[in-house]
């Protein structure tokens, strides 16, 4: 493209420099989160999916067991850390940009795919993207690579591109039931490409068998659970009533995206659908009809799942962090920015827009820090910069653990509780829940109870086997604590006074109490000492 070779010799940027920046920044990057995933305090989720990895399966009853699978080998190879937990995770995401930049060589030009990997290293929902051990980073690694294929399948079915998709839906499949918006997305993308004839290709189809057969073990559970996990996920987690607050979800994109990128990405997608449903072409030709399947598929898969998600937002879960799951959308947006730029000479938008990304994504790792750092954590404490699900389970931990021997129960008030006690106690794999409302709502009380870590495994327990109880106080309303911690007594008898753990800042209690199984009842299992 003219245009192109103009600017290579005005700004000496060509795509050889390009790669060589991309690259460079990239590893920054990747440095910024090996850094997370080392002193980032481990959270609530990616404790309880590592104590799934202690009980290998194909499905839990939250989960696929691919990000189970994943902390296992993790954990394996580096050790019982939080390193060892996530750094899978961080691999995955690394690959990311770099699939942006293999999918924008499919629909552009060299210099323009380099610039579009450039475009996507500070979209700041990225930066978190793999520092967690949380079944995002595979789940949007499988959808880029699923898009890369068929973006290549446009052009030619080879085995190599076939093995690819089916790797790739093989990968969503044991991610997360959230995948199947992305089929979806995808299959439109395909339809509005042309490319529907590639399903009766025998290797396509054979790529699409063993992709589909990936669900079986998730089908499986659910047959011999009651469908635990088709109930949490589709009914039981959202309230499938009209929210008004669900409206903000699109606001609250253009905010966590940065908005000139944001309006810089629905800008060149919605250019393209027009080249694809309208009457007159807005982006320059491409080259080659292969070439501009490709954009039509990338822009319709995109945009149908950042609708998809906009239009569910009233009804949807909104209890829950949520932000993060357009992101795939975004990625498989990312190159057509750069062609539209060209085509309309907006390289101030460029400037701008990849200012303020970087200004976010520097922003969003300052609050990154927060919980990293201890003095910043316990400055934080009865404000929203709290990072609840992150804090106070090391000193829960600490205070537990010269007190706690190898033959004692122990017995948590909550899942998540449970499970963080569970990896700092040198992954410990049994330890009690109660009955709490949040086992249910966050889908974990069918996996307690196939454990047999629920109250049913509580009244197991031998008589005489000493128990250390555990409380988070703030997570059990204040009128209600007293009836809680005595809901005990059906089990327990007191064999000491309690004490009080203090998370960083006075930001979250826990209540320790020392109890013998006993089923004779109990009083004053609420009093006692502090610490």
């Amino acid at each position: 493209m003219g245009q192109s070779t103009a600017m290579d010799g005005e700004s000496g940027t060509g795509p050889s420099r390009l790669g060589v920046k991309f690259a460079a920044l990239w590893g920054c990057t990747v440095l910024i989160k090996l850094s997370f995933a080392v002193f980032l305090p481990l959270f609530g989720d990616e404790a309880f999916y590592a104590w799934e990895a202690l009980h290998p399966a194909w499905a839990y009853s939250d989960l696929p067991g691919g990000t189970a699978a994943l902390i296992a080998a993790g954990t394996a190879i580096a050790g019982d850390t939080a390193f060892g937990l996530r750094w899978p995770f961080v691999v995955f995401a690394a690959a990311l940009p770099w699939l942006v930049v293999r999918m924008a060589r499919r629909v552009a030009g060299p210099e323009q795919a380099w610039r579009a990997g450039l475009w996507s290293l500070p979209l700041p929902l990225l930066l978190p993207m793999g520092v967690m051990g949380l079944p995002d980073a595979p789940l949007t690694l499988a959808a880029l690579l699923a898009l890369d294929a068929c973006v290549g399948l446009l052009r030619r079915v080879s085995w190599a591109l076939c093995a690819q998709l089916a790797l790739a839906l093989a990968l969503g499949a044991f991610s997360h039931y959230r995948f199947a918006p992305l089929l979806v997305a995808g299959f439109l993308g395909l339809w509005a490409a042309g490319g529907l004839s590639l399903l009766r290709h025998p290797r396509v189809l054979a790529a699409l068998a063993l992709g589909a057969a990936a669900w079986w073990p998730l089908l499986d559970y659910n047959l011999g659970a009651d469908a635990a996990g088709l109930k949490f996920q589709l009914l039981d987690r959202h309230p499938w009533a009209f929210q008004a607050r669900g409206l903000l979800q699109p606001l609250a994109q253009v905010i966590v995206t940065t908005p000139v990128l944001y309006g810089a990405l629905l800008v060149a997608s919605f250019a393209v659908l027009r080249e694809r449903f309208g009457s007159r072409a807005s982006m320059p030709a491409a080259s080659g009809i292969e070439a501009q399947r490709g954009r039509h598929l990338l822009a319709v898969a995109g945009v149908a799942l950042v609708l998809m998600y906009a239009v569910l937002a009233p009804f949807a879960d909104r209890a829950r962090f949520s932000l993060h799951w357009p992101l795939p959308a975004y990625l498989a947006l990312m190159p057509l920015v750069p062609i539209w730029i060209d085509a309309h000479s907006r390289r101030w938008v460029e400037e701008w827009a990849l200012g303020l990304a970087w200004l976010g994504t520097s922003l969003l790792a300052v609050l990154m820090l927060i919980p990293s750092v201890p003095a910043w954590a316990a400055r934080s404490a009865g404000t929203p910069l709290y990072a609840d699900n992150l804090l106070g389970w090391s000193e829960a931990a600490e205070a537990l653990r010269p007190r706690l021997q190898a033959d004692d129960a122990l017995v948590a008030d909550n899942f998540m509780l449970a499970a963080q006690l569970s990896f700092a106690l040198d992954r410990r794999p049994v330890v009690f829940t109660l009955d709490h409302w949040n086992n249910h709502k966050h889908g974990r009380a069918a996996q307690l109870g196939a454990w047999g870590y629920d109250e049913a495994g509580i009244a197991r327990i031998k008589p005489g086997t000493r128990a250390w109880l555990m409380f988070e106080v703030e997570e059990t309303p204040e009128s209600e604590r007293e009836p809680w911690v005595a809901r005990t007594c059906t089990w327990f008898r007191p064999a000491g006074p309690r004490v009080v753990v203090q998370g960083p800042g006075d930001g979250k209690r826990f209540w320790l109490m020392p109890a013998v199984r006993d089923s004779a009842g109990c009083t004053g299992l609420i009093s006692g000492s502090s610490q």
